[in-house]
C-alpha cells in the first residue's frame, strides 16, 4: 500500500459527498481512503458507507460516541498501511491534479520525508488566500522554522511517510491540535519537501475552530505554541534572532488570553534594543520588536489593556 488518506467525518452531510468525490478522482494507484465516522448525528455515516460499497478504496470506522477529531485522526493511523499518509478535513477538498503528482515528487526526493503542498486558505470567504510553500526545495527542520512554516503547521496539505506517526499521535480534548502536534512530527523528518503542485481547499465554516474564539481555545493555542518555543529554545541550529521571531508570534495568542481574563504564561525574553532596530524585517515586525525592547516583561500586559481600551 502507496498512500493512506484519512478523513474525519462528523456533522458535514452537507459537504461530504463533494470532499470524497474530489478525493476518489485523485487518481493515486494503490491507496486507501479511511473514513471515521464520529458518531455523527446526520447521514454522514450512511454517506461513507454508499462510498464504501462503490469504491473498494474505501473504508469506513464507525464510532460508537462522539470522541472529537483528534480521535477519529487517531483510529485511522492506528490502522492505516500506507508507506505514506495524508489527512483531508471532511468539509475540505482538493483540486484535481493534486495527490498523485506529488506523490510522483517523493519518488523522485527519497530524502524527503514530508512533503508541503499549497492551501487555499479561508476558502469562500473575503479572508482568503493562496499559500505556495515552496518550488520544489527540499529543507531541513531548522531552515523550515526559519522560513516560519510553523505558521502553517495544518495537518492536512501535507504528505508524511507512515514511520513519522510510529509514535505521535493528536492530543485529546484539545483544540487547535495541529499546532500541538505537526512541528515535532516534522522535527524527525530528514526532509521537508515543499512544492507548488496541486492544492487544498480549507473551506471556512460556521462554527468550525478557527472560526470560534473562546477562552479554553485561546488557551489551547497559546501552552501549544509555548510547548514549541520551549523546544526550540534547544535548538542550537537556530540564531537569536529566529527565537525573536517565534516569540513576538507567540506574544499574539498570549495577547488575546489576557484579554480574555487569562495570566501571563509566557517567559520572559529580552530583545536588545539595537537588535530590534537593526533587524532586516517589515517595519510592522520592528515597531513590535522595539515596543517589546522597550516595555520588558509588561509588553503582553500593555497591548492587551491598551486593545480593550480600544474595543469599548
Amino acid at each position: 500500500m502507496k498512500l493512506t488518506i484519512i478523513v474525519p467525518v462528523y456533522k458535514v452531510e452537507a459537504y461530504l459527498d463533494f470532499c470524497l468525490k474530489s478525493i476518489a478522482r485523485q487518481d493515486v494507484a494503490d491507496s486507501e481512503i479511511i473514513l471515521v465516522d464520529d458518531c455523527s448525528p446526520d447521514r454522514c455515516g450512511a454517506i461513507c458507507d454508499e462510498w464504501a460499497r462503490k469504491d473498494p478504496r474505501f473504508r469506513v470506522l464507525h464510532n460508537l460516541k462522539n470522541e472529537g477529531l483528534s480521535t477519529a485522526r487517531n483510529r485511522g493511523l492506528d490502522i492505516a498501511q500506507g508507506e505514506y499518509i495524508t489527512f483531508i478535513d471532511s468539509d475540505d477538498y482538493l483540486s484535481p491534479e493534486t495527490l498523485r503528482p506529488n506523490m510522483e515528487q517523493l519518488e523522485m526526493h527519497p530524502e524527503a520525508d514530508v512533503l508541503e503542498y499549497p492551501v487555499c486558505v479561508y476558502h469562500g470567504t473575503e479572508q482568503a488566500y493562496r499559500y505556495v510553500p515552496g518550488h520544489h526545495e527540499t529543507l531541513s527542520y531548522s531552515e523550515w522554522i526559519r522560513q516560519k512554516g510553523y505558521q502553517h503547521s495544518y495537518a492536512w496539505n501535507k504528505i508524511y511517510r507512515r514511520s513519522l506517526w510510529k509514535t505521535n499521535r493528536f492530543p485529546k480534548g484539545k483544540w487547535f491540535e495541529d499546532v500541538f502536534t505537526i512541528p515535532f512530527v516534522l522535527q524527525q523528518a530528514r526532509g521537508i519537501l515543499r512544492t507548488d503542485r496541486g492544492l487544498y481547499f480549507y473551506c471556512c465554516r460556521k462554527g468550525s475552530i478557527s472560526n470560534t474564539l473562546c477562552s479554553k481555545s485561546i488557551n489551547d493555542l497559546l501552552q501549544a505554541h509555548l510547548q514549541l518555543y520551549n523546544t526550540l529554545s534547544h535548538n542550537s541550529d537556530l540564531s537569536e534572532k529566529d527565537l525573536d521571531d517565534f516569540y513576538l508570534g507567540l506574544c499574539n495568542p498570549q495577547i488575546v488570553h489576557i484579554q480574555f481574563g487569562g495570566s501571563l504564561y509566557i517567559p520572559e525574553r529580552r530583545i536588545p534594543l539595537c537588535r530590534a532596530l537593526f533587524t532586516r524585517r517589515p517595519l510592522n515586525y520592528r515597531i513590535k520588536a522595539v515596543l517589546k525592547a522597550l516595555s520588558g516583561d509588561k509588553y503582553c500586559s500593555i497591548v492587551a489593556r491598551t486593545r480593550k481600551a480600544l474595543n469599548k
